[in-house]
């Protein structure tokens, strides 16, 4: 094996090869202090067989090994790559293996670890660890069981928790649940982890391909095929973190719209963690179905060089190239940076997506305790997105449209650009202790026109009518920044013989949408304002009461025919853009959260963990109304607009609200090891979620959500950490729900129309508020209803792991039954409140190297992985609005259905309505072929059996509906050196 110092060019990567060129400049690359002052070489072997791993060593090398073939048999390595000492690099090989080595001279003989031979070392021999012990507090604790087991923190990052390398689909320490790093069995709660060996083998690009994968998950699309929401144990999952700290402030956390759409690639993460259940010890407000963890690749103690090319259905091509190493100061300097381009199109027509990313990491050794990083992450995305997904049948029905069907118009456009900085620093006291401060500042900047449609099918329309769907659209301009920071002390402290363990932070998140500017809808069908797509083509109006222009179709908006849909038809040319009519100078909020958790044990075997959190909410809103027209004096469509110019503001609103609650009872949780192994649990947690967007009659906030989670299970982790298993049961409830005080009156003036008022709330106290609202997603008038109550219970199992050599496996199930309670419910007392969420989830995937009980030939080189992802049926039932009383709110892109006065009589505008998405399961495989020592070549196969189904449904008939991806192949070639 040659010996070089690290040093990697200029590389590129052909715009021709898939489109985009990839520079990878990495300069002044220097190896890091050699152990013991030895001479580095450049490993490169692969993850396998410990025993065919031992040979490359010591063929590359020279090194002398001495041991029994029954002291390898049957064991795995987890390979090593890059520049290090021989030392070093065999310390690697022997990661989770149970062995060590005994050096002398040339000479390394190979024991059991704490084997009797083990204990003591003769005069000019040394012990070799099985691995060096990095990143963690210097003890067995705090994940450092794991590392030394092989399971986390085994490819040279400082981030005891990093999966890399580890080639395992579990891992030894998570923070998510705990803020230090804790090995699984150790936390009293259900949490789950997405190593970086799945993500690769399941070609995991995204963030919703990632949560897809996890336990208990189950997707809902969003209004786009851009965002989705993703529901555990009937709630929305709401909180997202990074690298363990503050969770962020995202369009579904905020009370209003903020404008801030992560769209993640997880070509810039190692890992995610998963926590199911109310996790408000350190996070403050927020529902209790979860908490996700996303945890960033960071650099590494050696050289290494990761490429990967894909080509996949629907021309799908992307391309990643990941670089690490050494930068400076022997070592101490550190850095890793990593280069993403994709281009996407979709198994649906027209809709596409292009993105391009760079993220940079560095990290600094100031001192031998003391971690500085600094990081950049940039991403910009161009998109031509699918809104509101398929209609069904007025009442119901499904369409059975073919799977490429899409209604989406060729100028749609929704276009991203997201810059973020984030910056932490470690600081170790003795071998216990340890305090972390992270910073991330991140701004972004939308534009989004899209048109869509707004209607279901009409089995049987009126004579003279049309079917139902229709083309409206809307046009937002946003521009968000977001500022977070956190504090966090842990360790450990002995009391009467006993290990203590204590966390104690502080948090503060701030988020402000004030760029956000709003826009009149793109399909305005009023009497003063109608629609007529170009000139000399039809004209739409759809105005209460006439007069409309003669010759014009009473319709709101050029008609879509979802089962010959032509997007090119001149009825959906692009129309133009709206004038703005409303402007946020502010539009923030800000989370302050302080918590302190105590992990307290007064027995060997029984824990105790409590702990207690303030949290305080603020938010202020202040925006004006924007001028479209200006009137003539007197006019009393728009008075506010005489004498001003198109664009000038008025009518400005101030909204401000501020919370806070202390968490009381605390949140309290007994453990008990049973044996070293298995661990029993039972806790309790608080769940409190502020209400601030709903006002009561005076517009005062009315009061919190309140419950409580309560969740007991069990534990185990065999294997010498390789597998974790764990069984658990919860029961979530939830009161204080917002209730309407009062009911809405439908009977308004063409004039109310004509200033965007289509009805009036009157609350009980006599208070009336057009359209039930105060300000944008601000409502009015309401009471928490003392007679509502969510529940939601079920169990949760899984395993995940190694089983034997070169076989992983994770499995999981999950029942899930959710009823809302009340007498207010009427004939809804006691139904599920998420009906359309299954009650049965589950998710298995397995693996198996060929490789790794030793051989050679092509088979040695080959591993095939396969699973399903299958879920129970689920129902949706209610009412919807007729299309032809379909009326559109020109200043807010609201809809509504006020119903219709005819002959005197008020008709109704809303009909009844139900379904059901049928249970389903999907296949899925992976060959994966180690082409050399550097290349591999895999071949994903998405639906094996082409099970045509909908992931997600709407809650609604006029959209909401979307296929599951049909059979799809996707070829990767990697690359690492």
């Amino acid at each position: 094996m040659k010996y070089r110092s690290a040093h990697l060019n200029l590389i590129r990567v052909s715009r021709l090869a898939l489109g985009i060129g990839l520079a990878v400049p990495l300069v002044a690359m220097l190896p890091t202090a050699a152990l013991a002052q030895e001479a580095q070489a450049s490993f490169d072997i692969p993850a396998g067989d410990l025993g065919t791993a031992l040979q490359r060593y010591s063929a590359a090398t020279g090194v002398q090994l001495v041991y029994s073939s029954d002291l390898v048999a049957g064991k795995r390595s987890p390979g090593v790559s890059g520049a290090m000492s021989p030392q070093q690099a065999l310390g690697r090989l022997l990661a989770g293996s149970g062995l060590t080595a005994r050096v002398s001279g040339n000479t390394a003989t190979l024991l059991e670890a704490g084997s009797a031979g083990d204990v003591t070392a003769a005069q000019g021999e040394r012990l070799l660890g099985p691995v060096r012990v990095e990143g963690t507090l210097g003890s067995p604790f705090f994940g450092g069981a794991g590392q030394q087991a092989g399971m986390n923190g085994v490819n040279g990052s400082k981030d005891i928790t990093a999966t890399e390398g580890t080639g395992s689909f579990t891992s030894g320490a998570l923070t998510i649940g705990s803020k230090a790093p804790q090995a699984l069995k150790d936390v009293p709660q259900s949490i789950s982890v997405l190593t970086s060996e799945r993500i690769e083998q399941q070609n995991i690009t995204n963030f919703a391909e990632a949560l897809r994968q996890l336990p208990g998950i189950s997707l809902v699309q969003g209004e786009t095929s851009l965002d989705n929401t993703f529901y555990s144990r009937g709630f929305a999952i709401t909180s997202i973190q990074v690298d363990g700290g503050a969770p962020l402030i995202t369009n579904s956390r905020a009370l209003a719209n903020f404008g801030f759409s992560p769209q993640i690639d997880m070509s810039i993460y190692d890992h995610v963690e998963l926590l199911r259940g109310a996790s408000g010890t350190f996070n403050g407000y927020g529902d209790p179905g979860g908490t996700v963890n996303l945890v960033r690749k960071k650099p590494l103690d050696h050289p290494q060089f990761l490429f990967e090319a894909q080509a996949g259905s629907w021309s799908n091509y992307r391309l990643v190239a990941d670089a690490a190493s050494p930068l400076a100061l022997d070592g101490k300097l550190r850095g890793r940076l990593v280069l993403t381009w994709q281009d996407k199109e979709f198994f649906y027509d027209t809709a596409q997506d292009n993105k391009s990313l760079i993220y940079g990491i560095a990290e600094l050794d100031v001192t031998p305790t003391t971690l500085l990083t600094a990081g950049l992450n940039y991403t910009r995305q161009d998109s031509v997105p699918w809104r509101g997904g398929l209609p069904r049948y007025l009442t119901g029905g499904d369409l059975a449209l073919p799977r490429s069907t899409s209604i989406v118009f060729p100028w749609n456009r929704w276009d991203f650009e997201t810059t973020e900085f984030f910056g932490g620093l470690e600081q170790r006291f003795g071998e216990e202790w340890l305090l972390k401060l992270n910073v991330t500042h991140n701004r972004q900047q939308s534009t989004q026109k899209i048109g869509f449609n707004v209607a279901a099918v009409n089995e049987t329309p009126p004579a003279g009518s049309f079917a139902g769907p229709r083309m409206s659209g809307g046009y937002l301009d946003y521009a968000t920044k977001q500022f977070s920071a956190e504090a966090v002390l842990t360790g450990a402290f002995e009391i009467f013989g006993q290990r203590q363990e204590v966390t104690i932070g502080a948090s503060r998140v701030t988020s402000d949408g004030g760029g956000q500017t709003n826009y009149g809808t793109l399909v305005t069908t009023s009497a003063s304002n109608p629609y007529q797509p170009y000139p000399g083509g039809p004209v739409f109006c759809n105005a209460a009461t006439p007069p409309c222009p003669v010759g014009s179709i009473r319709f709101g908006g050029p008609p879509i025919d979802v089962f010959n849909f032509n997007p090119n038809d001149p009825l959906y040319t692009e129309p133009r853009n709206p004038l703005a009519n409303q402007r946020y100078k502010k539009n923030g909020q800000t989370q302050s959260v302080a918590y302190m958790n105590l992990r307290l044990t007064a027995f060997d075997r029984l824990h105790l963990l409590t702990g207690v959190r303030w949290s305080r909410y603020d938010y202020e809103s202040a925006y004006s109304s924007l001028c479209t027209t200006i009137p003539t004096t007197g006019t009393p469509a728009d008075d506010n607009c005489v004498g001003r110019k198109i664009g000038d503001p008025y009518l400005p609103v101030e909204v401000k609200y501020r919370d806070s609650d202390v968490s009381w009872p605390p949140a309290v949780t007994l453990t008990f090891d049973v044996t070293k192994n298995l661990n029993v649990y039972v806790g309790y947690t608080d769940i409190y979620q502020n209400q601030g967007d709903y006002r009561d009659g005076d517009l005062n906030p009315i009061d919190p959500i309140t419950g409580s989670n309560w969740e007991g299970g069990a534990k185990w982790q065999g294997f010498g950490g390789k597998l974790n298993a764990s069984v658990a049961a919860f029961s979530i409830s939830q009161s204080g729900f917002p209730a309407l005080d009062g009911d809405f009156d439908y009977d308004v003036s063409e004039t109310d129309i004509e200033n965007g008022i289509f009805s009036y709330f009157v609350a009980s106290n006599g208070r009336r508020v057009p359209n039930g609202l105060i300000g944008t997603n601000i409502y009015c008038c309401y009471k928490s209803d003392p007679n509502l109550k969510y529940t939601s219970k079920g169990v949760d199992v899984e395993i995940a792991g190694e089983i034997f050599s070169g076989f992983q496996l994770s499995a999981n199930y999950t029942y899930n039954k959710t009823r809302q309670v009340g007498s207010t419910l009427g004939g809804n007392d006691g139904l599920p409140y998420v009906s359309i969420q299954p009650k049965h989830n589950f998710k298995i995937w397995t693996s198996y190297d060929f490789g790794a009980l030793g051989g050679s030939g092509w088979l040695s080189r080959l591993t095939v992985s396969g699973g399903v992802n299958g879920r129970s049926s689920g129902y949706y039932s209610g009412s919807v609005c007729k299309p032809d009383f379909i009326v559109t709110n020109p200043t807010t892109n609201a809809t509504t259905c006020p119903g219709r006065t005819v002959n005197g009589e008020f008709v109704p505008g809303m009909t009844p309505f139900s379904f059901s998405a049928p249970s389903y399961v999907v296949a899925s495989a992976l060959i994966d072929y180690r082409v050399s020592e550097t290349w591999s070549l895999a071949v994903n196969v998405e639906n094996i059996f082409d099970k045509t189904y909908y992931q997600s449904v709407g809650a609604i008939t006029s959209g909401g509906n979307w296929y599951g991806t049909p059979r799809s192949f996707t070829a990767t070639l990697r690359g690492k050196w």
